[in-house]
């Protein structure tokens, strides 16, 4: 109701009718807090902040921007709020050890601290794109959301100030390429410690890190290339890392940010600097995962990487050699057939049950139909299911593309008979969609 109403005084004025109680409790517990902080560590207490905020989350939800002056109200002694449940948690972790973040009183005050985080994304999200709210909320965020990050212990840290920041990023686009720094210097270097020890551990954190990583990717490139070279090695790793994953999800995000990356290079001035640097360990990389049969469902990605670097290094946009002279006697007439001669190799390794025969003619079948996607993929594909690593398997996941379309055009050939398909199904189609 508050959001169809047009006259922005009556609006104001039935949201502040709406919140009229919540506002009451938190004015209270604000109050009574100024003068004892203990009085915030009352578990009764923390579930009433509790849910005043998940109240303020939903009524966020639905008015969009028209929630400005209720969160504008709330903001800073959320923050404070925050900070302090933060400080609580870190403690009790430091004295109690890794189980106490188990503990009934601890996951409270980390409910707190998340429905914060998602009070805070939801609004941003919701609200339209104004550039001015952008400067209003996420100057006074930094410490106490992005240095609370660095500084707390690793399982106190919440994988919900990754999504925050990603969707910011996604929101204000450019007008965050200053905080850019800020934020990788806040989160970068010591979430990649917590995931990268194995596979399990942190999985919210683990898609969430890679999500941050292509908003800023895809909207603040300009940032990343004033990275440090050590910097932009620690992003590179990540990726690579990334689209090692066995989880679908994880290693999807991994390959579509390695995608943009190779794209925003290519355009850019270091476009020679940065090829020099990756281009071999990426093709190395891609091929390992492509070769992997644990990797399958990524195989369209895969065919896109490799198919943008053997475009790269034949359209001439590189100008100097990838290889290193001091390692690499051979002067190669270009950068093609050097690295035509490179992958023969990295093949011929990989599958020592093929002869040097079959492994040139793919090689050379590479460079040959690189321009034409269709031909390029199912050459690669037919030479996969010639090897013996996937020959005795099922794979379905290698053709996934052709069968979805196929799917599709017989969905299509029978929504033009009337009657084919029942109208509830048709009905939930579109509501997916």
């Amino acid at each position: 109701m508050i959001q169809a109403e047009s006259d922005p005084h009556k609006r104001d004025e039935y949201l502040q009718r709406l919140m009229e109680l919540p506002n009451q409790k938190w004015g209270e517990i604000i109050g009574q807090a100024r003068q004892s902080v203990d009085f915030l560590k009352d578990q009764d207490v923390i579930r009433t902040v509790l849910n005043i905020l998940q109240t303020n989350t939903s009524v966020a939800s639905s008015l969009g921007t028209h929630f400005l002056s209720q969160i504008s109200l709330i903001f800073l002694d959320m923050l404070n709020v925050y900070r302090m449940y933060s400080e609580l948690i870190s403690s009790s972790i430091a004295e109690g050890g890794p189980y106490a973040s188990k503990t009934s009183y601890v996951k409270l005050l980390r409910s707190v601290k998340r429905e914060t985080l998602k009070l805070i994304e939801t609004f941003l999200d919701k609200a339209e794109d104004q550039p001015q709210i952008g400067k209003q909320f996420v100057p006074p965020m930094m410490d106490p959301v992005l240095g609370d990050y660095a500084r707390n212990l690793p399982d106190a840290r919440e994988s919900e100030v990754l999504s925050l920041f990603a969707t910011i990023i996604n929101k204000y686009k450019v007008a965050m390429i200053d905080d850019v720094p800020r934020l990788f210097e806040a989160v970068f270097q010591c979430t990649l410690e917590m995931i990268t020890k194995n596979f399990e551990d942190y999985p919210e954190h683990r898609l969430k890190f890679f999500s941050l990583l292509r908003a800023i990717a895809t909207h603040c490139f300009a940032a990343l290339i004033r990275l440090s070279s050590q910097q932009l090695k620690l992003v590179m790793d990540s990726i690579i890392w990334a689209f090692r994953h066995t989880e679908r999800n994880i290693a999807e995000t991994g390959l579509n940010l390695l995608l943009e990356m190779l794209k925003n290079f290519q355009a850019s001035e270091f476009c020679n600097q940065f090829y020099r640097t990756y281009f071999l360990s990426i093709e190395q990389e891609i091929f390992a995962v492509l070769t992997d049969t644990f990797h399958k469902p990524g195989f369209k990605l895969h065919v896109l990487v490799l198919q943008h670097l053997f475009c790269l290094v034949e359209c001439g946009l590189l100008t100097e050699p990838l290889w290193d002279a001091a390692t690499v006697p051979y002067p190669y007439p270009n950068n093609g057939m050097f690295v035509r001669e490179y992958t023969i190799k990295l093949l011929s390794t990989s599958f020592p049950n093929m002869t040097a025969a079959e492994v040139t003619q793919f090689v050379n079948g590479l460079f040959d139909s690189r321009n034409d996607l269709s031909t390029f993929k199912n050459h690669i594909r037919d030479f996969l299911v010639q090897s013996k690593e996937f020959s005795a398997q099922d794979n379905k996941d290698l053709y996934a593309e052709e069968a979805a379309l196929q799917r599709e055009r017989e969905r299509q050939r029978m929504l033009s008979i009337p009657g084919l398909i029942a109208p509830n199904e048709i009905q939930d189609e579109m509501l997916d969609s």
